[in-house]
């Protein structure tokens, strides 16, 4: 959907600089204090301290006056969005349909940023993962969703992506070479499909396609996970991809 143009005039700053210091907690830092939250944010401490006092005031933080910490409140904002939106439930039903069909787990990402965030996974699943709970986020260079993602963005707007992002050795199969990762995604773009063998996660395979509305513009991926002990590389393509392939037909006309 293409967002209207949006003068910078009608934006509010404090709004975005709150929002903005609530994403900067993480599982990595669950806590912040008033000099660390400033120096990730770039904003003064004194303008820290007053965003931060003001989350707690509405409830959406904590504080022991030296850290301050998200409340159980804070997820009513990510909550809102999966009430409210409609793609995820016009998505559903496609979803586990798929799940029903391969006895697989199946979930629906898209981009947000620099990650890919899961918007729908089916509630049939076999396999125990952080990582395709709905709302989790994961790096595009080393997930089956993400090299989608990279394989359909411009030269330019794909350069820029591996000039910020460090390409960490997640686990003992991650590929960080990026001679490798630019031939991969040039291979992606031609097949049409993904699949990365346990890249993010040990023990976890996935296969996934992209999802393109009737205009032709990538809006989401469909990927298939399962656990490396259930099927080669290439049972997965072949025992997976035509349902895949029928289910990204049949989400076309849903995804506009």
């Amino acid at each position: 959907m293409t967002q209207p143009e949006i003068h910078p005039r009608d934006l509010i700053a404090g709004l975005q600089k709150g929002l903005a210091l609530m994403q900067l907690f993480s599982a990595d830092q669950p806590r912040l204090s008033v000099p660390q939250a400033a120096r990730l944010s770039g904003l003064t401490p004194s303008a820290t301290r007053r965003f931060l006092l003001t989350l707690v005031h509405e409830g959406f933080a904590e504080t022991d006056n030296r850290h301050y910490w998200l409340t159980p409140k804070a997820l009513r904002i990510g909550q809102a969005y999966v009430d409210s939106a409609q793609l995820p439930r016009m998505l559903r039903p496609i979803v586990e349909q798929v799940a029903r069909q391969t006895q697989e787990h199946v979930s629906v990402g898209t981009r947000d940023g620099d990650e890919i965030i899961h918007l729908v996974r089916s509630r049939y699943s076999h396999v125990s993962s952080l990582s395709i709970r709905p709302g989790s986020r994961v790096p595009m260079y080393c997930t089956a969703s993400g090299r989608l993602w990279l394989a359909w963005l411009g030269e330019a707007e794909r350069e820029a992506y591996f000039a910020r992002t460090p390409l960490c050795q997640l686990t003992p199969y991650t590929q960080t070479d990026r001679g490798w990762l630019e031939e991969e995604i040039g291979r992606v773009r031609d097949q049409g499909m993904c699949i990365v063998d346990q890249e993010y996660e040990i023990g976890m395979r996935v296969l996934g396609v992209p999802l393109f509305d009737r205009g032709g513009r990538l809006q989401a991926t469909l990927t298939i996970t399962t656990h490396a002990s259930r099927l080669s590389l290439d049972e997965m393509r072949l025992r997976y991809l035509p349902t895949l392939y029928e289910a990204q037909a049949l989400l076309k006309p849903v995804l506009g």
